[in-house]
C-alpha cells in the first residue's frame, strides 16, 4: 500500500522507483488513494485475500503447520494471476516481493516467458520459529510448519532467476543451490531527511509529550509480530522500572496501554521530529532477520541505540562502539541507566553510528540493481 507504513512497504516502493528507471512498471497491489509515480501502472487486488491480515498473514502461514502446499497458495494464486492476465499485457520480468505472492510469480514468469526476480525481505522460516517459540507450541508442531516453510522458501529462490537478499545472514540461512544468482543489497534510510531534524515541537504536540523529558522511542509497525512482542517486552518489562522516563511507540497498530509512561500515537509523518525528540532508540527485537529500516533511522538521526542482536543483524556495528547490544529486557533497563548518567557514552555512541547512517542512502543502494538487471539481461539472452 502508498504511503509506505512500514520496513517493507518502504523497500517496496524504493525498489519500484527504481524500477521506473529501468523499464516500464506495473504494479499488482491493494487500491491505494494516493498514486506513488505517474511512471506506474495500477493492477487493483482489493479484496480480502490481499488486504485482510488475518488472510494475508496468520492464516497463510499458519497453515504451513499441516502442509506445505495448503489451498490458500492456490487460492492466493489464482486470484492474483487472473488480475494480471486480465490486462493482455506481456511482462518481460516477474518481480516477486512477498511471499504470499511467490506462486503466482512463478506461473506468470512461466506463461510470459518473463526472468523471474525475488526480493526476499526476510527469511520468513526464522520468523514464524520465533513466533512459535513465544507461544509454546509443541516442538514437534513447530518443526514441522517450519521445516514446510522453509522447504517453500528453498524453492522459491530455485525458481528465480535472481534472488535479493537484504543480508548477508538471510543469505547464509539458505543452501548453496548450483546456478543460482543472488545478491545482497541491504536496506536503506532517507539520510538528509532524517538529519534535517524536523520539528520536535510539532512532534511533542502529535505525540502528547513534553519535550523536556528524557525519552526513549521505538518504531515499528505493529502487526508484524516481532515489533508487536518488543512493544510489549517495553511496556510490561523496561517502562515500569522508569517512572521518569517516556517511551515512545511509534508506527501504526500500537498495542493498547495503561502505563502512565508508554505514549502510543500511532502513525506519525513528523519522523525526522520524533526522532530529534527522543534521547535513545531502543530495538528490543528477539526475532526477525534482514536489515532493519529502524535501525538506519536511528543512526542517521544521532541517536544511541541499545538493541538485541537481533536488531543488529546485517549492519557493521559492535556492541559498545555504534550501539549497546544486550539479550534480554534487562540489559535494556541497564542499557538506558547507562546512557542516562552518561552524556558522553550517548555522544560517542550517536557519532559513530551516524557514520554508519551516511552509507546506506536509498539512492546508491537502489544503484545495485543495476547489476542485477545485467545478470538478469545476460540470462535471457543464452
Amino acid at each position: 500500500m502508498y504511503q509506505p507504513q512500514n520496513g517493507a512497504e518502504v523497500r517496496l516502493w524504493k525498489t519500484a522507483q527504481k524500477m521506473t528507471e529501468l523499464g516500464d512498471l506495473w504494479v499488482a497491489a491493494p487500491h491505494c488513494n494516493e498514486q506513488p509515480s505517474n511512471d506506474i501502472e495500477w493492477i487493483d487486488l482489493t479484496s480480502p485475500l490481499f488486504t485482510w491480515q488475518p488472510i494475508w498473514n496468520d492464516l497463510w502461514t499458519g497453515l504451513f503447520l499441516f502442509h506445505e502446499r495448503h489451498p490458500l497458495r492456490k487460492l492466493l494464486t489464482r486470484a492474483l494471476v487472473t488480475k494480471v492476465n486480465s490486462r493482455d499485457i506481456t511482462f518481460d520480468v516477474i518481480i516477486c516481493e512477498f511471499p504470499q505472492v511467490t506462486d503466482a510469480a512463478v506461473q506468470l514468469s512461466a506463461q510470459h516467458d518473463a526472468a523471474m526476480l525475488l526480493n526476499k525481505h526476510n527469511a520468513a522460516h526464522t520468523i514464524l520459529d520465533g513466533y512459535l517459540r513465544e507461544r509454546s507450541v509443541p516442538k514437534h508442531l513447530r518443526h514441522r510448519a517450519v521445516e514446510n516453510l522453509y522447504s517453500f522458501e528453498q524453492q522459491a529462490i530455485r525458481a528465480a532467476d535472481v534472488t535479493v537478499f537484504q543480508s548477508e545472514n538471510d543469505q547464509t540461512l539458505f543452501e548453496e543451490m548450483a546456478g543460482v544468482e543472488t545478491f545482497v543489497i541491504p536496506n536503506g534510510c532517507d539520510f538528509q531527511w532524517i538529519r534535517s531534524g524536523g520539528n520536535p515541537e510539532q512532534a511533542a504536540r502529535e505525540c502528547g509529550v513534553g519535550e523536556d523529558t528524557f525519552t526513549c522511542v521505538f518504531l515499528g509497525s505493529y502487526d508484524y509480530a516481532p515489533n508487536k512482542r518488543a512493544a510489549k517486552v517495553i511496556i510490561n518489562e523496561i517502562a515500569p522500572k522508569f517512572d521518569d522516563i517516556n517511551f515512545l511507540l511509534i508506527g501504526r497498530n500500537p498495542p493498547s496501554t495503561s502505563v502512565s509512561n508508554v505514549y502510543t500515537p500511532g502513525y506519525v509523518d513528523e519522523l525526522p521530529g520524533v526522532l530529534q525528540l527522543a534521547d535513545v532508540a531502543l530495538c528490543p527485537l528477539f526475532s526477525g532477520s534482514g536489515t532493519k529500516l529502524k535501525m538506519l533511522d536511528y543512526l542517521a538521526a544521532g541517536l544511541p541505540i541499545i538493541t538485541t542482536p537481533v536488531g543488529a543483524q546485517g549492519l557493521t556495528v559492535e556492541n559498545g562502539k555504534e550501539v549497546l547490544i544486550y539479550e534480554d529486557a534487562d540489559g535494556f533497563v541497564s542499557g538506558i541507566k547507562r546512557l542516562r548518567s552518561s552524556n558522553e557514552l550517548r555522544r560517542r555512541l550517536a557519532t559513530a553510528g551516524s557514520e554508519i547512517a551516511s552509507h546506506h542512502s536509498w539512492d546508491s543502494l537502489m544503484d545495485q540493481y543495476d547489476k542485477v538487471f545485467e545478470v538478469i539481461t545476460d540470462k535471457r539472452d543464452t
